[in-house]
């Protein structure tokens, strides 16, 4: 936790998959420096926990996240600056790094690093009506971190349009361009996410694990490389006998 009056991240637990909170609501959880230390730290520590399952991400009141706390630019420095995008770059770390899935649930507005966090996790659900944006071009400074995912999500035009241009795109668009993976109402939007993430919670959490390190792989590594490491994954993962465990059980089923 952090002080109140920067902002605060709480774990809700409760089940198989706790909700990290932004809260910071009457600032729609524009992130300070605290938060984004304080957000890396509690998402490391549910990625170790083994109860965990799946991770949501999520924003108190109506808006996940404005992005960076523009007190932090009109104060920064070349110094601050380092040290706050070394953080924000360590917790989108985080989030990528967690061997369980991890959601973002989307409402109101997800802008700039709160965009970002969303870019870095394996899901994303958000409410009909939500604005999506990368707006750090409107403030003198260019767009950094995870916002190089978008274009593996949307591809470089589009990419190229949310970053030079900073304007926003609706949750409908999103969904359109690939960005989000499905729509909720904003009532019912944790549950979509839990409805999500339990389609992969349900398998065996190490294979999900060695599942996002190929993910990560691909992203990462030349193809004749990543392909090289997914065939050693594979014939690592007889070890422990449950492929074949789960493989004779549907043999027997037949």
């Amino acid at each position: 936790r952090v002080g109140a009056a920067e902002g605060v991240i709480r774990t809700e637990r409760g089940d198989a998959i706790p909700v990290v909170w932004l809260d910071r609501p009457l600032k729609r959880n524009a992130l300070t420096a605290p938060m984004i230390e304080s957000l890396c730290h509690a998402v490391t520590a549910a990625g170790q926990d083994p109860a965990v399952r799946g991770l949501i991400l999520a924003g108190a009141g109506p808006s996940t996240c404005a992005g960076v706390d523009l007190h932090e630019f009109a104060t920064g420095t070349p110094q601050t600056m380092r040290r706050l995008i070394g953080l924000l770059a360590e917790a989108c770390a985080a989030i990528r790094r967690c061997p369980r899935p991890v959601a973002m649930a989307i409402q109101g507005h997800c802008f700039g690093a709160g965009l970002e966090l969303a870019c870095a996790c394996d899901l994303r659900v958000a409410a009909a009506g939500a604005l999506l944006g990368m707006p750090e071009v409107t403030l003198g400074i260019p767009s950094v971190i995870d916002a190089a995912l978008l274009e593996r999500h949307v591809g470089l035009g589009r990419a190229q349009e949310l970053v030079l241009t900073g304007d926003p795109i609706t949750a409908e668009q999103a969904l359109d361009w690939g960005l989000v993976n499905l729509l909720a109402p904003a009532d019912g939007l944790l549950e979509a996410c839990r409805r999500l993430l339990d389609r992969a919670a349900r398998h065996d959490a190490a294979t999900i694990g060695r599942q996002k390190r190929l993910v990560a792989d691909w992203q990462n590594l030349p193809l004749d490389e990543a392909i090289a490491r997914s065939q050693e994954e594979l014939a690592e993962s007889f070890v422990d006998g449950l492929p074949q465990r789960l493989s004779q059980e549907r043999l027997n089923r037949r």
